[in-house]
């Protein structure tokens, strides 16, 4: 049995108690934890973000920008420190979660007629791309949550790693390698990640990944490029696409840099929500065939969250690769881009892949326990 670690106290209290919060490690940084006195959730408008500094966005992936959804941070503590003083969680009030429904498990067969569907809409061009996701039942207790997230952190130095409860939302934890944007002195950076390979099998030259895969990769980029010129961002400099490693699945990966000038980063943000990467194009469309064809609610699933800190830096993740737990119930949430060169098993073998991250996670907890 590991030996409780301070970060496993006051994650087991801040789970146990139901409290608001957020704890999170962004790729070289310590692990925080922000917690609020209160738990009802409160909202912004999105124009206004530039009023808020250091609170934690978890913004789902139907996003109304007019209430973009936040937690305080009115209690911060920082692991690892010599002695932080996680008492002060005592401060804050915790709430049961509100009235959210569980879906059932996604079939195989559901998500294989989902994906021969949307290829349709591809071949036929009512669509360019569409991100389908699916969802797995896990066996997972409240009481390993702080242990995965520990494990999880270890894993992968360049993920972020994140667990958040609120009484809307109920409990999540995800660890992705996917940065929707990072934000210093007015110089934003965004990722544009899309297509996949299992991490055995990347193919030596980019050019032999496939028309499918370049396909859904320029997609993204394209997106986040023109996003930057309609926002009038300055300087613009585009690297790559290059080949990123996620555990077990590469994907391909273009980074894009820009100064601000007069945009507003929040502004930004709303424009590039949500990507090719997890919704599709035209975005529209791609939103509405989801809503069709997904029995599932996403709630925080392909949207975004992270620090805001409208005095320093900002660094927002999309949220993949993770799960679900609340009524007792444990899901993962995966997801894969469909085009008109798709293959409905191909698919489904891809969600199975991207699962690992996680569900390797819980083997190696159980292991330990």
């Amino acid at each position: 049995m590991i030996e409780p670690t301070v970060l496993h106290k006051a994650l087991a209290h801040c789970i146990t108690n139901r409290l608001t919060f957020a704890a999170f490690r962004t790729p070289g940084q310590p692990v925080q934890l922000w917690a609020q006195r209160t738990p009802d959730l409160e909202t912004v408008e999105g124009t206004l973000l530039l009023e808020l500094n250091q609170v934690f966005l978890v913004a789902p992936f139907d996003l109304d920008s007019e209430k973009v959804p936040f937690i305080r941070a009115d209690v911060e503590l920082m692991f690892p420190e010599i002695d932080p003083d996680i008492t002060r969680l005592e401060e804050c009030e915790g709430a049961p979660d509100k009235d959210l429904r569980i879906g059932e498990a996604t079939s195989k067969a559901e998500f294989i007629h989902a994906v021969n569907a949307a290829k349709q809409a591809c071949v036929s061009r009512t669509l360019g791309k569409a991100v389908l996701s699916r969802v797995m039942d896990v066996v997972l207790g409240p009481d390993q949550l702080p242990e995965l997230f520990v494990q999880a952190i270890g894993a992968s130095a360049e993920t972020f790693v994140a667990m958040a409860h609120t009484p809307e939302h109920g409990l999540w934890m995800g660890a992705s390698p996917e940065r929707l944007v990072h934000e210093h002195l007015d110089h934003v950076r965004v990722d544009a990640i899309a297509a996949t390979r299992p991490s055995d099998a990347i193919p030596e030259r980019l050019s032999h990944w496939g028309a499918k895969e370049l396909d859904e990769q320029e997609q993204v980029m394209c997106h986040v490029h023109s996003t930057f010129v309609r926002a009038d961002l300055q300087n613009v400099v585009v690297r790559g696409p290059e080949v990123m490693q996620a555990g077990p699945v590469a994907h391909l990966r273009t980074v894009l840099e820009a100064d601000l000038g007069e945009t507003l980063l929040g502004d930004l943000i709303l424009e590039l929500h949500p990507t090719p990467a997890v919704c599709g194009s035209p975005t529209k469309a791609a939103q509405g065939f989801i809503a069709a064809n997904e029995k599932h609610d996403r709630s925080l699933y392909a949207g975004f969250w992270g620090p805001w800190n409208a005095e320093g830096p900002t660094e927002l993740f999309v949220n993949l690769r993770c799960l679900r737990y609340c009524a007792g119930k444990a899901q993962l949430f995966v997801g894969a881009g469909i085009t008109a060169g798709s293959d409905a098993g191909m698919e489904w073998t891809e969600t199975e892949r991207k699962a690992e991250t996680l569900l390797r996670l819980m083997v190696e907890e159980e292991s330990e326990n």
